[in-house]
């Protein structure tokens, strides 16, 4: 018997950044690539602003390059690549559009603070923060709720969306199969609060790409399961 849950929205909110995707650790090492020079009389706010103003006095294209290497991994990207990538930012969203979307969370947060820095002058980013309460209808595994994957949230999610919307259009195979690897590009994190009753609160963070269309008018029922985790991907 699949697991079943009761769907509840409570909250849908378009996101220009998101929380803690820049620190005051970030904004001191910006200052440094950017030769800014001796910051020690900084304090956190100020670290942010001169960080800010550092950027803005670069080309675009050179500040977007810069935050391309300050955030991605070291060989995620091509010298290349994160050239073109600098170029196309200034017009793109690529957080919406890069071809590996593996890569699309990385490009948001660049984008992020491009946005700020440079007081518009880039693509506005749209991420959305989505707030569900979730009910067991079944006799369910609590850690599917307690720690739930990108699979299954994402298989929550699509319950509630029209079968002409992009996730169904382009996922429908992912949906109904038992492996789903691209959720992980759809739900780019969940927080999960229990209720102390066996319900839990999900907050889930993603491309407005992808989740504005997620408007249930009411409640819903659906079943929804994470992948199932092959022998060999067991140790």
């Amino acid at each position: 018997m699949q697991p079943k849950f009761k769907v509840t929205l409570q909250q849908s909110k378009p996101l220009a950044e998101i929380a803690g995707d820049w620190t005051t650790s970030d904004y001191n090492e910006i200052l440094r690539m950017t030769d800014y020079g001796d910051a020690d009389d900084l304090d956190g706010n100020e670290f942010q602003g001169m960080a800010l103003l550092s950027l803005s006095e670069l080309e675009k294209d050179e500040a977007a390059q810069l935050l391309i290497e300050y955030v991605f991994p070291e060989d995620a990207l091509s010298e290349g690549q994160a050239q073109n990538a600098a170029h196309q930012m200034e017009d793109e969203k690529l957080w919406e559009e890069y071809p590996d979307p593996t890569h699309h969370r990385n490009f948001f947060r660049v984008g992020s603070l491009l946005y700020r820095a440079f007081n518009g002058g880039f693509p506005k980013p749209d991420a959305r923060k989505l707030t569900i309460h979730v009910n067991p209808k079944s006799d369910v595994d609590p850690s599917l709720l307690a720690t739930p994957t990108p699979a299954f949230t994402a298989r929550l999610l699509a319950a509630g969306m029209e079968d002409r919307t992009l996730i169904h259009r382009l996922y429908e195979d992912e949906l109904k199969s038992e492996q789903f690897p691209a959720a992980a590009t759809v739900v780019w994190s969940v927080k999960s609060t229990s209720n102390g009753d066996g319900s839990f609160q999900l907050d889930i963070l993603g491309s407005d790409y992808w989740l504005e269309d997620y408007r249930p008018a009411d409640a819903y029922e659906c079943v929804a399961y994470p992948d199932t985790v092959a022998v060999g991907d067991e140790e």
